[in-house]
């Protein structure tokens, strides 16, 4: 089971890196898009790459590049980035801004928005909750040192 653990810090630190050498390079987008098709494979979509990968895909300029999809297919991107990872903020932030931006759908950015506020919400109060039990720990610990 270490092995299996080990292993997958180091599939992660290696998404990371793709993951930050593709969002330095968002400039250069078609020049780089074969090769970020290619690390997409590469990681089996992992969705850690997903909102960097939607960045890329409005980026690009060259027709050759961009004549193979539509924008409601970015959409779709983030739609099932939400649902595979809710809890990620970011997500939802890169989801109604592109709605909202680009598809200039304002309902759907807005409803988007407020499905991310309901979730931030419900994290923050678990943290706090989380926080209240950590810090009365730590007040119970030092006094029993006394």
């Amino acid at each position: 089971m270490a092995n299996l653990i080990s292993e997958f810090i180091d599939h992660n630190a290696q998404v990371l890196a793709l993951k930050n050498g593709m969002e330095k390079n968002l400039e250069q987008a078609d020049s780089n898009f074969s090769a970020c098709k290619a690390m997409l494979s590469e990681t089996k979509y992992n969705a850690a790459l997903g909102i960097t990968f939607a960045r890329i895909l409005q980026c690009l300029n060259d027709e050759q590049n961009f004549s193979n999809y539509h924008l409601t297919d970015i959409s779709d991107l983030y739609n099932s980035l939400i649902e595979l990872q809710e809890s990620n903020i970011d997500t939802y932030v890169e989801a109604s801004h592109f709605e909202y931006a680009v598809m200039d759908n304002l309902a759907k950015a807005q409803e988007i928005v407020l499905k991310g506020l309901d979730m931030a919400k419900s994290k923050t109060e678990e943290l706090i909750r989380l926080q209240k039990l950590i810090e009365d720990e730590i007040k119970l610990s030092s006094q029993n040192n006394i």
